[in-house]
């Protein structure tokens, strides 16, 4: 005869399985995915806190699981294999489909990501129930915000440094201490108060005593530690109220409604191993060029024949691409008329936009033409351009479709000694003096929304500007013009 000791021996065994066969399956569906993402996070991308999530959902469900009573085993198993394949579909296509079309934004929207998040959901249907895992639907609720663009544009509406990153990552703790200590509406909303003040006064000592920690430590230290204090103390002021013993579970434990099936199991653990050989989107060439001679510290020369007529530059960029960033924009002016520029005599006009940093990944973090005040642009394929001195750019033909104006757009990165650089020379195809040129834009509702404009209007208006169907017959109107201008400012460089 089983005892009960035996029974639930076997209930938290079979758990312990199903949990670890999911993890598992969900690790090895998506690991490039976590390498790539650990890669980022040791480079001193604020992603690392896709990490951190994990932990404080497993809070957030041990709330829910502790104050959860006895419950009807109401199931249906067709329904769950339903539900399940159906979002094993969906996480396949998302990662096979979406993500190699929305290449170029790859780095800001992490499809993949969402894909995983999608994978676990389905692999807990099948293994656990829909009924079990709805149970649960604040923490799914609280995974899903490893989908950067939210997280994103919240740190950098609060400064984008290692200090916002952490600030933002303590709203996700509230709202993880809420969810388990919300015994009710008002002990939810206490848990999410105390969370944010702990975690902040443990972010002031952290700012203090430890200003050169990474962003992971800023993100992971302070959430993690306030809502282990709150949910903790919580939990004893809740049971030592009531009269009741600190053993978290002191009634009987239902088994688990979902029965066994091999084929479910079997299901999940194909499904990890046919994800897995879907490749995710190659990261872009993040290897710089280095120029011995580069110092990124300092203005490049105005190239002969050319007159620099201002200079701005725009500090808010740190928001995005972190600390010891800088865009400055120069416009430039030709000194002489060149026919083969323009017919009617006029100097033509470019800008040059240069990114500097510290290092080359903080420069990929954001894609080029999202950081532009453009509402509806085009993006030819690129044809690639040879600088000279091993330093080879991208040209583009970048059209706004909504104000009806035109671009020729010469790209190059490289990389010396303090820093790395993304240089952009950029001429308008209207060549009056008052010609406008795309405007970089701080707000990242605009970013948002070109963004947002690019996605859903997909390839067949948008295309890749790093696609791999390069285009070397195309014709720029302006190619000459900024080649000629482009080699000078390597040339000066290097000399």
């Amino acid at each position: 005869m089983t005892t009960e000791r035996e029974r639930l021996r076997c209930i938290v065994t079979r758990i312990v399985a199903r949990a670890a066969l999911v993890l598992l399956a969900t690790a090895a569906a998506f690991w490039t995915t976590w390498v790539r993402l650990a890669h980022d996070a040791s480079t001193g991308s604020s992603i690392g806190y896709v990490y951190v999530l994990p932990i404080l959902a497993i809070f957030a469900a041990i709330g829910i699981t502790v104050r959860r009573g006895t419950e009807l085993p109401i199931h249906d198993r067709q329904t769950d294999l339903i539900v399940g394949l159906i979002g094993l579909g969906l996480s396949a296509c998302t990662l096979g489909l979406l993500t190699p079309r929305y290449r170029y934004l790859y780095e800001m929207l992490h499809l993949d990501i969402l894909a995983a998040w999608l994978f676990l959901v389905s692999a807990c249907i099948l293994m656990f129930g829909l009924r079990p895992v709805s149970r649960y639907w604040p923490c799914w609720l609280l995974l899903l915000a490893a989908f950067p663009p939210p997280y994103r544009a919240l740190r950098v509406a609060l400064g984008g440094d290692a200090v916002a990153a952490g600030v933002t990552m303590l709203v996700l703790a509230a709202f993880a201490a809420a969810i388990a200590a919300g015994r009710t509406r008002t002990r939810g909303l206490v848990g999410a108060a105390l969370a944010f003040v702990i975690g902040a006064a443990i972010l002031a000592v952290m700012r203090i005593r430890f200003p050169d920690a990474s962003v992971t430590a800023y993100q992971a230290i302070p959430s993690i530690a306030a809502v282990w204090v709150v949910a903790a103390v919580m939990y004893v002021d809740w049971r030592r109220r009531r009269g009741l013993s600190l053993k978290p579970l002191d009634r009987a434990v239902d088994p688990l409604t979902a029965a066994q099936s091999w084929s479910a199991a079997a299901t999940v653990a194909l499904a990890g191993i046919l994800i897995a050989i879907i490749p995710i989107p190659p990261d872009y060439n993040r290897t710089f060029p280095v120029v011995p001679g580069l110092v990124v510290t300092q203005p490049h020369t105005v190239p002969l024949g050319w007159t620099e007529l201002s200079e701005h530059r725009y500090p808010w960029v740190q928001h995005y691409f972190g600390p010891g960033t800088s865009m400055t924009r120069q416009l430039l002016r030709a000194d002489q008329h060149v026919p083969e520029w323009d017919n009617e005599s006029r100097r033509r006009r470019i800008v040059v936009d240069t990114v500097e940093s510290d290092d080359q990944y903080s420069i990929d973090r954001y894609p080029e033409f999202v950081l532009y005040n453009m509402a509806q642009p085009r993006i030819s394929p690129p044809t690639r351009i040879d600088l000279g001195h091993g330093i080879f750019a991208r040209l583009n033909t970048v059209l706004d479709d909504r104000r009806l104006l035109s671009w020729t757009w010469l790209t190059w990165n490289w990389s010396g000694a303090t820093g790395a650089e993304r240089i952009s020379l950029i001429a308008a195809d209207n060549h009056e003096w008052n010609a406008a040129f795309p405007e970089p834009q701080p707000s990242m509702l605009g970013i948002f929304e070109n963004v947002m404009h690019q996605f859903l209007r997909g390839r067949a208006v948008v295309l890749d500007s790093e696609s791999t169907d390069v285009d070397s017959d195309s014709e720029h109107k302006d190619r000459d013009m900024l080649i000629k201008v482009a080699q000078a400012i390597v040339a000066g460089v290097e000399s």
